[in-house]
């Protein structure tokens, strides 16, 4: 199915030109939308999903959403994770738009009070791209996020997002151990998924047999099978036909319900397990984690570890600003005393004393400085301390501060490896890294005289 490329648009000087427009070529899971029986829905939303798509991949977009509140709608594009406002929509335009992109994704659109995820195989700028759509129930109207993932761009081994060489050993090592609980953590909407079949692939999958239980939306991984279920058979009975298969690794979709994480406990003496879960990091997974097993000492016996990542930004290579550091900034922030250049973003550009007029910005990010993003790690493994934390039943912080008491990987540590190499700066983990609002350390004011 092949939906609209181009229209026709009028320019300030009446001359007609052709823009381009995202073409839809058909969901993910292989359900052909039914235009002819959906024909108000097509009239009233398609058009509308297709400018919106485009607009939001011609802007570069990672992601786009779309939040009705009462009579009014406005969407909203995610650029390198920063917010930037979309157009707005009247209400019942917005339902049609999100209505259009479910029918498209094979979405069943006579559920409105119930999460749906399918994805669209669409291509713009003779570009091929994947829109993973994803709708959530709302107060009186469903709220719709759409991924959008170039397949130009591939990221499908830990080269391409950069896990660092120390976690994919202790991948491989708990593999071939054939035991023990891995757990990929992240954000939502941060590209948890494609970090955790990421972290899969650090398992030589010609030594070791690995199985995927669950629905990958249409992703592959290279020599990783999806073990499909026979009818009848609990999860249980599934994981046992795995094992007499061999198995060594089964990856799981996301740990979320608790019976299907007591079941895989269940199996981790004696073969691998690996899922994804949505936390802020490391220590806040390993937290949700307990809670789902319900046992703390038997979630503690079988962690191997949990590796956690999140996305900061590059400094456009273009326009970036080197600059000496200081031996005080250097010990500050923990750097290298050899370390002879830094980089920052360009200060934007003065405009001409004579004219007054304002230079043109940088073609590669358009004045923003950065460009792109990249992912940092963090690995927490079950220490004695560690182990004691967790079978205490400490929160996430407590949880943290041991893993930092026996020097494991934090963040700010994998960040600086890319503050030294030039791809980011340290205004940027100024950034990602201070304390939410409101969490800021008191100052203690003296009395006044």
């Amino acid at each position: 199915m092949a939906l609209f490329k181009k229209n026709q648009s009028v320019n300030d000087d009446d001359e007609s030109e052709e823009i381009e427009y995202v073409l839809f070529q058909g969901a993910t899971n292989g359900i052909e939308a039914n235009l002819e029986e959906n024909k108000k829905l097509v009239a009233a939303g398609l058009t509308a999903a297709k400018e919106l798509v485009s607009e939001a991949l011609e802007e570069k977009s990672e992601m786009l959403k779309l939040q009705i509140d009462g009579k009014r709608a406005m969407a909203s594009f995610f650029v390198d994770g920063m917010k930037r406002p979309g157009p707005k929509y009247p209400g019942p335009q917005a339902n049609a738009v999100i209505q259009m992109l479910k029918l498209l994704a094979g979405l069943d659109i006579t559920v409105r009070d119930k999460p749906q995820r399918g994805g669209i195989s669409a291509k713009y700028r003779d570009l091929p791209f994947e829109l993973m759509v994803k709708t959530q129930p709302g107060q009186g109207a469903e709220q719709l996020t759409v991924t959008m993932r170039n397949l130009k761009t591939k990221r499908v081994t830990p080269e391409d997002i950069g896990i660092p060489e120390v976690i994919k050993a202790k991948i491989r090592d708990t593999a071939a151990s054939h035991r023990g609980v891995i757990l990929i953590a992240g954000p939502p909407e941060s590209g948890v998924t494609t970090t955790a079949l990421c972290a899969l692939r650090c398992v030589d999958s010609y030594l070791y047999q690995c199985f995927i239980l669950g629905n990958l939306y249409g992703r592959e991984v290279l020599n990783v099978p999806v073990f499909k279920p026979e009818p009848g058979h609990t999860l249980e009975m599934t994981i046992d036909r795995i094992k007499r298969n061999e198995g060594d690794v089964i990856f799981f979709d996301e740990f979320i319900d608790p019976e299907v994480v007591k079941t895989a406990m269940m199996a981790a003496s004696d073969i691998c397990i690996m899922s994804e879960m949505y936390a802020r990091d490391a220590a806040d997974a390993i937290a949700k984690y307990v809670g789902l097993v319900g046992d703390p000492i038997t979630a503690a016996e079988n962690l191997a570890c949990v590796v956690s990542h999140k996305l900061i930004r590059k400094l456009c290579t273009r326009c970036r600003e080197a600059f000496r550091p200081s031996p005080k900034l250097l010990a500050q922030v923990g750097l290298n005393e050899d370390t002879k250049t830094l980089y920052r973003k360009c200060p934007p550009p003065e405009p001409d004393p004579k004219t007054g007029e304002e230079p043109e910005p940088c073609r590669a990010c358009g004045g923003l400085g950065f460009r792109g993003r990249v992912a940092v790690f963090e690995m927490i493994e079950p220490t004695e301390a560690v182990k004691e934390a967790i079978v205490a039943g400490a929160d996430p912080a407590a949880i943290r501060a041991a893993a930092r008491k026996d020097k494991q990987i934090t963040f700010q540590k994998d960040a600086l490896r890319l503050v030294e190499d030039g791809t980011t700066g340290l205004e940027e983990l100024k950034r990602v890294f201070a304390p939410p609002a409101g969490k800021k350390k008191a100052v203690r004011r003296r009395p006044p005289q």
